[in-house]
């Protein structure tokens, strides 16, 4: 879990111990009431793993084959690596390859 997400569970868990009103976990949270008490149910029906990001631990949608990155990043080494002064940036390599090499990329 995130920092953030702890300090959620932790100030929820005050809440459930009628140490701290919702309003004022809100505030500690830095979320608006509405949300606070969207926050709170899933905390009570789901616990602390409630909280989580729903998509922690997946892949992104936009990552590529490990191939076709091994191919991309062995293209990138041989024709625009070289010394600091000399390499390209990220948008210019992705135009070479697009341009040169006809690969698509996404920068």
């Amino acid at each position: 879990m995130s920092k953030r997400e702890l300090g959620r569970v932790e100030a929820l868990a005050r809440v459930r111990s009628k140490q701290l009103r919702l309003v004022d976990a809100a505030r500690l949270m830095r979320v608006c009431y509405r949300q606070a008490k969207r926050l709170w149910r899933r905390y009570r029906e789901e616990g602390a793993a409630g909280l989580k990001h729903r998509s922690a631990g997946r892949p992104s949608r936009h990552v590529h084959e490990q191939k076709f990155r091994r191919n991309v990043l062995r293209l990138v080494r041989a024709k625009y690596g070289g010394p600091v002064g000399e390499r390209f940036g990220p948008t210019l390599a992705a135009e070479h390859l697009a341009s040169e090499d006809g690969l698509q990329l996404e920068v």
